[in-house]
């Protein structure tokens, strides 16, 4: 326990909460337990909550792409060039670096984030074919092509090991079973608040699918803002739809089906491409099977288009909703934030939360490895000494499968659903 104390530090109003605590972990679920009762709840999810299924930090350019781009020559010009202006360098990239275990410094991935990467790819292309003054690349398309079908290999986590040195022991068991455990175990204890309750908000700005998974494993009901089933399209105003068991009669009184949960993914998804527009899909976005988008290798469709920078551009569908539903539901009265593996890197999503900071009765919840060590913008909000902003950072509060089993509170403490399937098992066994 004291070396629990010693590596993890929980900041409220700028003050660390557990140096003389004999029960951190008891102290912290207590409190979650009750941000959880709000009848405002929302979940902010970054890339620590997928990087122990093989997800990978975005924040450089990762090395597979990198080396996809080299095989051709003129492109790999082409590309260092980009790099160096986004850089400001006129010889040299800078690249991240470190000592091996001799002392040699090594160099690693280009120290640039591949969003803004592709933002600005995305935002040269735009110009280009609107101005014949613009400043003329040759290959902007085949660059941004290549990244996406590269990204979407990096984020295709069914295709990715599991990151073993990241996990303890009992954890790496569950994931080589399930890879989706810690997933479906924070789904299953979101789900357990009363259905008194608004329907809790998981918003995510992960590509990958390890949350769809999830849901889709346990059979919960995700309301994400496309309707259909063979050709689901883009419709915003699903987002104000609910489920409900219908009444004895028309005007019978209604009941609310248990496993419904609102999911928005912010920077897009590996399943949404963009289409021509039609009278049923008026956005002309779709989203679609993975196992579809691997087969026909769509990836220039692809709907990851990145928005951590530009904020003077307009945001086109679906990213203007998606951070309108954001905003809408941090600011209703009496709402808890709770981020987890988020590094504060997105300027659209901060500007959003600083301005439901201006609301008394919200609270934001940070759950970071590195917290204030790892990101300037947690530690401005820590610096800030207010109450409303909690702090949670450090190697067990930081990772994710040790917030969904330790932290994370049973409002009921028994999984009715696993004693319903181990009931029905017994009554009917498989027969030989």
């Amino acid at each position: 326990m004291d070396s629990f104390i010693k590596n993890n530090k929980l900041f409220i109003q700028g003050v660390n909460q557990l140096d003389k605590e004999e029960n951190p972990t008891g102290k912290i679920r207590c409190m979650l337990k009750n941000y959880l009762e709000l009848d405002n709840v929302n979940f902010l999810f970054g890339t620590g909550s997928s990087i122990i299924i093989g997800a990978r930090s975005i924040q450089s350019i990762p090395q597979a792409i990198e080396e996809t781009i080299k095989v051709d020559n003129l492109l790999y010009d082409e590309f260092i060039t980009i790099i160096k202006t986004l850089q400001n360098e006129s010889t040299d990239i800078k690249r991240q670096s470190w000592k091996d275990n001799d002392g040699n410094d090594i160099c690693g991935e280009i120290d640039y984030s591949l969003e803004k990467l592709l933002n600005y790819l995305h935002a040269i292309d735009f110009i280009q074919g609107h101005s014949a003054n613009a400043i003329t690349y040759k290959y902007i398309g085949p660059l941004i092509k290549i990244i996406k079908k590269e990204l979407f290999k990096l984020c295709d986590l069914n295709s990715q090991p599991i990151n073993e040195l990241l996990v303890s022991d009992i954890a790496k068991k569950h994931l080589n079973e399930n890879r989706y455990y810690y997933h479906e175990s924070f789904t299953k204890k979101v789900l357990q608040r009363s259905l008194n309750l608004k329907r809790a908000n998981i918003f995510t700005t992960n590509y990958d699918l390890a949350f769809d998974i999830a849901f889709d494993k346990l059979g919960v009901a995700y309301i994400n803002g496309f309707s259909g089933f063979h050709k689901r399209c883009f419709k915003p105003e699903t987002f104000e739809y609910d489920i409900f068991f219908p009444g004895s009669t028309t005007q019978g009184k209604v009941q609310r089906i248990e496993k419904v949960l609102r999911y928005f993914k912010l920077h897009g998804s590996l399943t949404w491409v963009s289409r021509d527009p039609s009278a049923n899909c008026v956005y002309g976005i779709e989203e679609l099977p993975i196992e579809l988008i691997r087969k026909n290798e769509d990836f220039e469709s692809l709907m990851i288009y990145p928005t951590t920078v530009k904020k003077t551009y307009t945001l086109d569908y679906p990213y203007s909703e998606l951070f309108r539903q954001f905003s809408a539901s941090i600011a209703q009265p009496q709402s808890v934030l709770i981020c987890f593996g988020y590094s504060f890197s997105d300027e659209h999503i901060n500007d959003l939360i600083y301005q439901a900071l201006t609301i008394p009765s919200f609270t934001l919840i940070i759950v970071d490895f590195k917290g204030c060590n790892g990101s300037t913008e947690i530690k401005r909000l820590m610096e800030l000494n207010d109450p409303r902003i909690i702090i949670m950072q450090g190697p067990q509060l930081g990772d994710f499968p040790f917030f969904v089993e330790q932290l994370m509170p049973d409002l009921i403490e028994i999984d009715s659903n696993s004693k319903i399937a181990e009931t029905m098992q017994k009554l009917y066994p498989q027969k030989d």
